[in-house]
């Protein structure tokens, strides 16, 4: 791993020698301190640590400090970072302290409404060392005695899967705004209907909001996103769009998006070893008896822009759940080969490089289908794709549970749960069984697209942006290799890449500056072993950093989103610069 994969948060006695971080401490902090005040704060400091935007750490670190910290504490900071290896920045905020720091204010801090609080110098002190603290307890939680160095690298590897994926979650940052929006219409105005046709039906009765009305909320509050927004990210829940016919919408929006801080105390603590963030992650909305109200979480928010419509049908839909996930799976599959189509389109008079949904029958009897194959003869580029959803509340637990649900969404499930039917081949073994047709030969009508393929680079495309974790590209490699077997003389198979579907949008606009075969060679040359994720490669490798565009696509599809909430929510502002 290179340091880009990891950062050292600041301890709370390396800056408070002798303070003592237990829940005593964090108790007798918050004890003072207005609960809404806290709430507020810490989201504030959220959105500038996580919420969309420049990626620098450098930046987001000095403007939360800036909140928060006092000259006296800026010091504290300053001689810590110079104990530190030379360009090894500190983190004093991110994301996962300060979701846990909410976590202890719904629990220590008193109910009282002082939105002024904090501005005494000294409440902020209690404030930033209840964070620091908070960073002991969150690295407690998700990391504890879980990563070892005296085990066999790969068993460590595999202990150390559970972590890395939590650790990658709650220290990310919010994607970039204009592909969120853009995927997020373009998969439920379009390719789920096609797979769901009742799903506009099911949804208004469900959330009494069209798609159309859900996204012109979404989008209008994901203008609260930006990290470095000049207007802040409080608004006025009561009065935001009551000049507007979408007054009565968007309360029906908030019902739906938004807890209060009391409801807030019970989702972050009944019940949060087996749940997590779940309830947080469905309602990332905070609104307050004042009638303000805050995005908790910019991540959570814009996952609710992607994949929110999905989870809102689910309590309405008693045992449709196979049904509605297999569907999403199939628009998936329609919204990740248009992304494939527009960066390889058909040219007339030439042999088309790209073919999705190829369908054939092996020798056995046996049909079969390839998501997308990408020909460069003699090398071939071979997708599978999926939008699999693993149970990220069993995550942090047994490490053979949690590689069990690995495998059962994206391998050969091993040992099924007691009384439950062992899960089909998935992902990766999916793969595994298209090149071994290849290879031998046996795809049928499909066997001339591979007759002179002499490489084969496979491509796992997936949904979930967190299996860009470190170890999970060494762990589903070694799973495909595995399964795969040996590669006839003369052939040779590539190792697996994990691409996600942002790695996607992000090339295609960027594959004009190199090739898809190139990039993947590449990448396979400087990391084997898969331990650094594609998108850790291509956003920090010279060859790629400066080449990778966002997709002009999705940014025509958020600019008119943007447009659309900004005439219903906003009719009298002036023109809103595009993000």
């Amino acid at each position: 791993m290179t340091s880009r994969e990891i950062s050292v948060f600041v301890s709370p006695e390396a800056l408070f020698p002798g303070i003592d971080a237990t829940e005593a401490t964090m108790q007798a902090l918050l004890g003072s301190l207005s609960r809404d005040a806290v709430l507020v704060a810490c989201a504030r400091l959220n959105t500038v640590v996580s919420g969309t935007g420049d990626p620098d750490t450098k930046v987001r670190q000095e403007r939360a400090i800036g909140l928060i910290c006092s000259s006296e504490d800026l010091q504290r900071i300053n001689a810590f970072a110079q104990t530190r290896p030379r360009g090894d920045l500190p983190i004093v905020f991110f994301r996962g302290q300060l979701l846990e720091l909410m976590r202890w204010a719904v629990r220590c801090c008193p109910a009282t409404p002082d939105a002024k609080a904090l501005d005494d110098p000294a409440a902020r002190s209690r404030l930033l060392k209840a964070a620091l603290i908070a960073s002991t307890f969150w690295s407690k939680r998700v990391f504890g005695s879980r990563l070892s160095g005296t085990l066999p690298v790969d068993e460590a590897r595999e202990q150390a899967l559970g972590p890395f994926r939590r650790g990658l979650e709650e220290s990310m940052i919010a994607p970039y705004l204009g592909a969120t929006l853009g995927r997020g219409w373009a998969l439920f105005s379009k390719h789920f209907p096609e797979h769901y046709p009742t799903f506009p039906v099911d949804f208004l009765k469900a959330t009494g909001l069209t798609v159309e009305q859900y996204f012109t909320c979404v989008t209008g509050l994901a203008l609260y996103l930006p990290f470095d927004s000049p207007d802040g990210l409080v608004f006025n829940a009561r009065t935001l769009a009551d000049a507007t016919a979408y007054r009565d919408v968007f309360s029906a929006y908030m019902a739906s998006e938004s807890q209060t801080p009391e409801e807030l105390a019970v989702t972050l603590w009944e019940g949060f070893a087996e749940r997590g963030y779940r309830d947080l992650r469905e309602r990332p909305i905070l609104s307050l008896a004042d009638g303000r109200a805050v995005i908790i979480d910019p991540v959570f928010f814009s996952e609710k822009i992607s994949v929110g419509p999905l989870f809102h049908l689910l309590p309405n839909a008693p045992g449709k759940a196979n049904e509605i996930f297999g569907a999403f799976g199939l628009a998936f599959e329609d919204y990740a080969n248009g992304i494939l189509q527009r960066m390889y389109p058909d040219r007339p008079g030439l042999a088309s490089r790209l073919r999705c949904g190829v369908t054939a029958c092996d020798r056995e009897g046996r049909d079969f289908e390839i998501d997308a194959v990408l020909n460069y003869i003699p090398q071939t580029v071979i997708f599978e794709e999926k939008a699999a959803w693993l149970k990220d509340e069993v995550v942090l637990g047994d490490d053979d549970v949690w590689i069990e649900q690995i495998r059962s969404r994206y391998g050969i499930e091993t040992t099924p749960a007691k009384g439950k039917k062992k899960e089909r081949p998935k992902g990766v073994a999916q793969l595994v069984q298209i090149v071994r047709r290849v290879l031998d030969g046996n795809c049928g009508v499909a066997q001339p697209e591979f007759a002179d393929v002499a490489v084969i680079h496979p491509v796992l495309l997936v949904h979930d942006t967190r299996l860009n974790a470190p170890a999970y590209g060494t762990f589903l490699d070694a799973e495909f290799h595995s399964l795969l077997g040996d590669v006839p003389q003369g052939k040779r198979v590539m190792p697996l890449a994990i691409m996600t579907i942002a790695d996607l949008e992000n090339l295609e606009s960027s594959v004009v500056e190199f090739g898809m075969r190139q990039l993947l060679s590449d990448y396979a040359e400087a990391h084997p072993d898969g331990l650094v994720a594609l998108h850790n490669f291509m956003v920090h490798d010279e060859r790629y950093a400066d080449k990778l565009k966002p997709s002009t696509q999705l940014i025509a599809d958020s600019e008119r989103l943007i447009r659309l909430a900004q005439r219903e929510l906003f009719p009298d502002s002036p023109d809103l610069e595009t993000l």
